[in-house]
């Protein structure tokens, strides 16, 4: 290596340090469209036999998001602050790469794509990505199900108190 390759591997390396650095630190702000596009994407893959293929879809969709956007401040403040770094990491393009394997966004996968990502994460060898599948799934299942709407589908009554 002659002294010009070395001062641009330096350069190169610390321009590599500095944008790493950079999208580490962006990963943990909180940005509520990155939530909303994540979401849209994997709730009706994580959801799909329960989802109505009508158009009422969205509604539901639409309705889940809230309750997930209502019910995230009650997490414990590590929790959030977890999902908010995974829809983070899924919302951009080059951390999303290392995530799903796919260069497409997450929002323009097919059906069949996303159900294979979850069941990546969940039958991966890494215990993160299992742990993200985990949170997400109970996250959004916790959000779908405790709409009383949904409770005549799994055949749960609510308890009358007196």
């Amino acid at each position: 290596m002659d002294r010009r390759q070395f001062i641009l591997s330096g350069i190169a390396l610390g321009a590599a340090s500095s944008l790493g650095i950079y999208g580490w630190n962006s990963s943990f702000d909180e940005n509520s469209d990155n939530r909303d596009l994540v979401l849209s994407a994997l709730l009706p893959a994580l959801l799909y036999a329960a989802l109505p293929e009508d158009t009422t879809m969205a509604v539901q969709v639409n309705r889940t998001k809230a309750a997930i956007s209502d019910f995230m401040p009650y997490l414990a403040k590590r929790q959030q602050q977890e999902l908010q770094q995974l829809f983070n990491l899924l919302a951009n393009q080059v951390t999303q790469l290392a995530l799903t394997g796919h260069l497409t966004a997450i929002s323009e996968l097919t059906m069949s794509q996303r159900w294979q990502l979850l069941a990546n994460w969940r039958d991966s060898y890494l215990a993160l990505l299992q742990q993200a599948y985990h949170g997400l799934r109970e996250l959004l299942f916790a959000a779908y199900y405790g709409q009383p709407e949904h409770w005549q589908a799994i055949n749960y009554t609510a308890p009358r108190y007196r």
